[in-house]
């Protein structure tokens, strides 16, 4: 009986946000902008601080990052774990909060678009191709890690969760744009906050029956990562931190999916408003709730000589124990749409960004004389393709471990320093094409050597013991190619690029 309600719940909230999809479309067809494919991207740049901040807040209260990563980062590591996530994501708040006056002042829209106004469209087109990649992942990573937490609940298989996942997503992305995925997100983050909030109140409401507060954290177990104190803020490691801050803050930094939305704010003002509203959201729900809940979890689910209980996969379904060890059905109905809201809310917004690098960055520059009707087109397929693509990648994710160190790698390797050149005098475009080739190739090439140990005899034991040293070499080859391009001659090549698609 209870699944019947589970089914209910998650069909009547994919209907709602594939309403919302729709009557979007529908509005828009009778307004007559119907036909506009710049508006699909970027909702006539006239988003509110609200709108913006709480966007931002919901794609990152996602289940792969907060409720199945970030969570599973606190039970490994106790309150240490807050280095390797919520520390440097604030860090990159407010490395936003103090860019924006900057890059609002260029005329463009997504990232590529800036460094071919600049830089040529080549150097767009190149940039566009590891960020596609990049945000393929990260969507193929949250249909995975919302299928395996759903799927028990509605007593349905795995694929069968993959595949309802990415076609709602498609469905409203498609119908609605960028406009679409920034109201469902809206909706999605009440439901988040909801989700999030009571998970950690039923764990830590079973501990404090039994126990007092201070009790409670005396007694919880040492993490199973470390064997020292759960509340020991440094149980990490100072290698594994440093690495964590080099890997992700340079990426995090130029993240896509936030600087869309910063630009798609009425102004910089109202943009930092929008970063305030973020980073107060992921305070919240990436750090705080998260670390109730893992340590809850620790104590509730004690790992044995530092082997975690079987039920948990490594720490990946805690949310889903204490659901079904600690909730009623009824509740467990709700929390079973805020799961979904969760998930639809980080899937649309990488979907969104794949598609966007691939059809406003790549094929439209490349069109001539193509309608915006026809554009129009383009954009809804290829927004279908890119969540079908990230389905396919899907069905071969094992470990978010190694999805967000190597692709929020990428970022940091690949799209950080063409970004910086935009604000450097005199960086020529085939510099930032080296960067962006050097950068790519690199980090897969060193993480596949990494990944099979032949860099272990040539790194420092420190560095080793991390995995995660193919990320300062695949920036060494990026910044080493950088300089040597701008030292080489090359024949005399355009600097600027005037966007097809803004035409």
């Amino acid at each position: 009986m209870a699944t019947i309600f589970y089914w209910f719940g998650f069909i009547t909230y994919s209907l709602v946000v594939v309403g919302m999809g729709f009557y979007i479309y529908r509005r828009d067809f009778r307004r007559g902008r119907q036909a506009d494919a710049n508006e699909f991207w970027d909702a006539k740049k006239d988003l509110s601080a609200g709108s913006v901040g709480l966007s931002i807040s919901a794609s990152m209260m996602s289940i792969s990052w907060s409720c199945v990563y970030g969570v599973q980062l606190f039970y490994w590591y106790g309150l240490g774990a807050a280095w390797l996530l919520v520390i440097p994501w604030l860090m990159a708040m407010l490395g936003f909060f103090l860019l924006i006056p900057r890059f609002r002042k260029l005329a463009a829209f997504s990232q590529p678009e800036m460094i071919g106004q600049r830089f040529g469209q080549r150097a767009r087109q190149m940039l566009a191709v590891p960020l596609a990649i990049v945000f393929i992942i990260w969507c193929g990573a949250e249909i995975y890690a919302a299928a395996i937490i759903l799927a028990p609940l509605l007593q349905t298989s795995k694929h069968v969760m993959l595949i309802l996942m990415a076609l709602v997503v498609a469905a409203y992305s498609s119908l609605g744009g960028f406009e679409a995925d920034v109201v469902t997100d809206k909706v999605q983050y009440l439901l988040v906050a909801f989700f999030i909030t009571t998970i950690a109140y039923l764990g830590l409401h079973e501990i404090l029956q039994h126990e007092s507060a201070t009790t409670f954290l005396a007694k919880v177990p040492a993490p199973p990562k470390t064997g020292v104190s759960a509340l020991s803020l440094f149980a990490a490691g100072p290698a594994l931190i440093i690495l964590t801050l080099v890997s992700y803050l340079p990426g995090w930094l130029v993240e896509t999916d936030v600087w869309i939305r910063l630009q798609a704010a009425r102004s910089a003002a109202k943009a930092r408003q929008a970063v305030v509203i973020a980073a107060t959201n992921s305070l919240i729900f990436v750090g705080l709730l998260p670390l109730v809940i893992g340590l809850s979890a620790l104590y509730l689910y004690p790992p044995v000589n530092g082997v975690i209980p079987s039920e948990l996969k490594d720490g990946a379904t805690i949310f889903a124990a204490l659901m079904t060890d600690y909730a009623p059905v009824w509740l467990n109905v709700l929390l079973g749409v805020g799961l979904a809201a969760a998930s639809m809310s980080t899937i649309d917004t990488c979907g969104n960004v794949a598609a966007l690098s691939i059809c406003y960055d790549i094929v439209v520059p490349a069109l001539k004389n193509r309608s915006q009707a026809a554009r129009l087109k383009l954009a809804r397929l290829i927004s279908v393709l890119a969540i079908a693509v990230a389905y396919i990648y899907s069905l071969f994710t094992e470990s978010l471990w190694d999805i967000f160190y190597l692709s929020s790698g990428i970022l940091t390797t690949t799209i950080f320093l063409p970004m910086l050149a935009l604000f450097l005098p005199n960086t020529k475009p085939q510099q930032v094409q080296a960067a962006i080739i050097a950068g790519f190739a690199g980090t897969l090439f060193f993480y596949f050597l990494e990944s099979r140990g032949y860099l272990t005899a040539f790194e420092p034991p420190w560095l080793a013991a991390t995995g995660l040293g193919y990320i300062l070499w695949g920036f060494a080859a990026s910044l080493l190619a950088f300089v040597i391009a701008g030292q080489l001659r090359f024949a005399a090549a355009p600097t600027h690029y005037a966007s097809e698609s803004a035409s």
